[in-house]
């Protein structure tokens, strides 16, 4: 339901909607378990953007940026600065670059990869503190949640990468929040965020794909940019004909489920493996089925793996080619379960692996069917070589409700791929900054450790 304090507008007239309660959130009180998770949303984007930034993609979009311009802002792991919306390009890039970021399914995608560049970028150009970025950060992650469910499933199902079209937007709102935008500006920031959306399933497998998330969150500051200089785009951009949801989507249009600052952000689910989410119910189930009955790859005749109809044109490379085809490919990413490959290492998608003899027989006995509904749940049968047949059916995407516990892998995950790339001192400099950013008084002081 809509939240009662806000005074909405009618209920169709969602872009406004929208900006009202986007206007909301620096203002709001929001939960404790809301704040933790954000925090551990920047910690963890910092970790795989660290990481991720000398990936091909993001090296190569540094270097023709970096080549014809220069600004304020930081950009993750290089000396070079930028301008806004550059920075929210090149980082939002390198943050995507190994997949190995948060997701959401309200947005059936990465929230945090194309609105915290954004809020980064913007909060250090505007001079802002690390608590306006955290309720500009959850702002522009929710609003986009709360369109993601006004287009589900049809958008998804169609072919556009909901992490570049929904990100724009909610780049849009975050941005808009931290340069003081009013109720109007922010509908044509949301309007404008809206007419950039763009994104290809297409793409996955490719350079292309963080491309998507580097470009929402450029976009979303362009949009915010422009709308504060009095830039318009058309009233009602996402419930108007041919606008963003009647365009974008074969859903009817209907009043969005604005809920209280904090409500979306705890739904939160991160990865533990370096491989598109699609894979990792399947990973973790079969990881357990073969610990439990003491099997090794020699002892496996068959598998099928029986997963929702949609992974089936997400994360079904069937005979990858190299590493980035390796992160959509259950049968590339099963095999490596099987021979005992870490898929939580960035190491383990390689080209070379990806066409070792050894992972290539092995992934032939895994077929995939895309028979299970929809929600996440996977069921495999393994089939051993003395004839027996072991099943399991797991989930991996239930959020989990220990804040704590959760916060602990985070953490670790951070320690494992930061420290190798700023070293320990800066790394436990940046953890601490991100674990604290309440109370940071400048964006700009806390990217220090990373530049």
């Amino acid at each position: 339901m809509a939240a009662r304090s806000l005074r909405l507008a009618d209920d169709l007239a969602v872009t406004r909607n929208l900006a009202i309660a986007a206007l909301s959130y620096p203002n709001s009180k929001m939960p404790v378990d809301a704040i933790a998770v954000a925090k551990q949303c920047m910690l963890d984007w910092f970790a795989v953007t660290l990481a991720g930034v000398h990936e091909d993609c993001a090296a190569i979009l540094h270097d023709e940026l970096a080549s014809t311009g220069s600004g304020p802002c930081s950009v993750i792991g290089r000396p070079t600065r930028l301008s806004a919306h550059d920075a929210a390009l090149v980082n939002g890039t390198a943050s995507h670059a190994l997949d190995y970021d948060d997701v959401n399914k309200a947005i059936a995608g990465h929230p945090t990869v194309v609105v915290l560049p954004a809020v980064l970028a913007v909060a250090e150009a505007e001079g802002r503190s690390g608590r306006d970025a955290l309720a500009a950060f959850v702002a522009g992650y929710e609003i986009a949640c709360i369109l993601g469910e006004l287009v589900a499933p049809s958008h998804y199902a169609a072919g556009f990468h909901a992490t570049a079209t929904l990100g724009a937007i909610g780049s849009a709102v975050a941005a808009g929040l931290l340069m003081g935008l009013d109720e109007t500006q922010m509908e044509h920031a949301i309007g404008l965020g809206a007419t950039q959306s763009a994104g290809l399933k297409a793409m996955f497998g490719s350079m292309a794909k963080p491309l998507h998330a580097g470009k929402a969150g450029a976009n979303g500051v362009l949009a915010a940019r422009l709308a504060a200089r009095g830039f318009t785009a058309q009233p009602g951009g996402l419930e108007a004909h041919q606008g963003f949801i009647s365009t974008l989507s074969s859903e009817p249009l209907r009043a969005p489920m604005i809920a209280p600052p904090g409500s979306h952000v705890v739904n939160t689910l991160f990865k533990y493996h370096a491989a598109c989410y699609g894979t990792h119910s399947s990973i973790d189930a079969l990881s357990e089925l073969m610990a439990s009955r003491g099997l090794s790859a020699d002892d496996v005749a068959a598998v099928d793996v029986h997963v929702p109809p949609g992974h089936l044109s997400v994360c079904n490379i069937s005979d990858p080619v190299n590493g980035l085809e390796a992160k959509f490919s259950l049968r590339q990413t099963l095999a490596m379960v099987m021979c005992g490959v870490d898929t939580a290492a960035l190491a383990s998608y390689t080209d070379a692996l990806s066409i070792d003899p050894r992972l290539v027989d092995i992934r032939q006995r895994v077929t995939v069917h895309g028979d299970m509904p929809v929600g996440g749940e996977v069921r495999i049968a393994l089939r051993a070589v003395t004839g027996e047949v072991h099943e399991i059916v797991h989930n991996t995407g239930i959020v989990d409700t220990d804040i704590a516990r959760q916060g602990a892998r985070i953490s670790a995950k951070f320690k494992s791929l930061a420290e190798p790339v700023i070293g320990s001192a800066a790394a436990e400099v940046l953890m601490a900054g991100v674990l604290d950013i309440e109370n940071c008084t400048s964006v700009e002081a806390l990217l220090a450790s990373v530049r």
